[in-house]
């Protein structure tokens, strides 16, 4: 519901505030901003790329590393330039890990301090003004100034899977091929509480495996893939 409410709201975003009251539409700006929230894995860049196809437009993903500068004053042109540029296309423009931008301001302690700050708020006025569709996303929304949080028009949470929706992503990435039971891939549902992310890198792993050994995909290797994942994780594997 809330992902087919922000398709609507980005094909209704040019006339939204036509048959409305004065007052939104003196402030109105065309502008789509949404923030994906949750942990690693559960699918938030997958999203942007789900909504740009449902919009029919092209998603462009922003270089963090090529924006962000220590001289003071160049992290905010290059912003500018950028957005500036975006606004002419019609594009989804998405910033993966946008807590490094978009970051709490601190109390001022020092010059660096201030300099962060007036960064901080040049860009939290910049977004808010950007007449195109952004997408932010971020695992954790804490990170975020409370000014940037009101300027958004929506923050989407993604919670880890259930044990029935690790089931269908077990069943979806493993496809037709294997040898798992149904009671092994309910065990690896009920057992392992990873994100889609680990449990698709699991299911590769395991492939490589199989490929290599010329036999068809078994339990064997996607437990070993899985404790790949919680050893990249630093988590125990369950005993179950």
């Amino acid at each position: 519901q809330e992902l087919n409410h922000l398709v609507a709201r980005c094909r209704w975003r040019e006339w939204l505030h036509t048959d409305l009251g004065t007052t939104i539409q003196a402030r109105y700006q065309q502008g789509v901003r949404c923030l994906l929230v949750g942990p690693s894995g559960t699918g938030k860049t997958l999203v942007a790329g789900w909504l740009a196809t449902k919009l029919g437009l092209p998603l462009y993903r922003v270089d963090l590393a090529s924006v962000v500068s220590k001289c003071i004053g160049e992290t905010e042109k290059a912003l500018a330039t950028l957005l500036a540029r975006a606004e002419h296309c019609e594009i989804v423009l998405l910033f993966d890990e946008a807590d490094s931008l978009f970051g709490k301001r601190t109390d001022i302690k020092d010059s660096n301090d201030r300099f962060a700050n007036s960064q901080t708020n040049y860009l939290l006025q910049r977004i808010e003004f950007y007449r195109g569709i952004v997408l932010l996303t971020s695992n954790s929304r804490e990170r975020f100034d409370g000014a940037f949080t009101r300027r958004l028009d929506k923050i989407i949470d993604f919670p880890l899977p259930t044990p029935q929706e690790r089931r269908a992503l077990w069943q979806s990435h493993l496809g037709g091929e294997h040898t798992l039971g149904t009671k092994a891939i309910n065990q690896l549902a009920v057992g392992s509480d990873l994100a889609g992310g680990h449990i698709r890198n699991a299911v590769l792993s395991a492939a490589v495996a199989a490929k290599e050994d010329a036999r068809p995909l078994n339990l064997s290797p996607v437990l070993l893939g899985l404790r790949g994942e919680y050893r990249k994780l630093g988590r125990q594997f369950p005993a179950e």
